[in-house]
């Protein structure tokens, strides 16, 4: 593994790990999580931030454990690169149209950087596997 290849991957840990606690957050606390992006919050909101932490949580953990298992598990990291790169569209459209704040532009462009990461690691890690 080349030192970059390295680099990928630990900070895919890291993102994994914060995807994970972020969507918990918005399982548990969807109101919470929808104020600080200026959201309105209903009760329709909440629960689809809810059920939108849900599947933060659940992509997470299939990154990590695509990551940490040996060997890894391409397959798993491209589906969770996918979901990283349709969580940055959808988050864009939502900017876009006013129901998030700008700083929504923030966690789309960081889910975009994920997503094109997360490809990149893939395909170095494709053929290994």
């Amino acid at each position: 593994m080349t030192p970059g290849e390295r680099l990928a991957r630990t900070v895919l840990l890291f993102i994994a790990v914060a995807t994970m606690a972020t969507g918990l957050t918005m399982i548990v606390a969807p109101s919470f999580v929808l104020g600080i992006m200026r959201a309105e919050a209903t009760r329709t909101t909440a629960h689809l931030f809810g059920t939108l932490g849900m599947f933060m949580l659940l992509f997470g953990g299939v990154m990590w454990q695509a990551l940490r298992a040996r060997p890894e598990q391409p397959l798993m990291l491209f589906w969770a690169a996918l979901q990283k790169l349709g969580a940055f569209v959808a988050l864009a459209i939502m900017v876009q149209r006013g129901i998030l704040a700008p700083l929504g532009w923030a966690v789309a462009v960081f889910d975009l950087f994920t997503g094109v990461l997360a490809l990149w690691y893939w395909n170095r890690i494709r053929d290994d596997a």
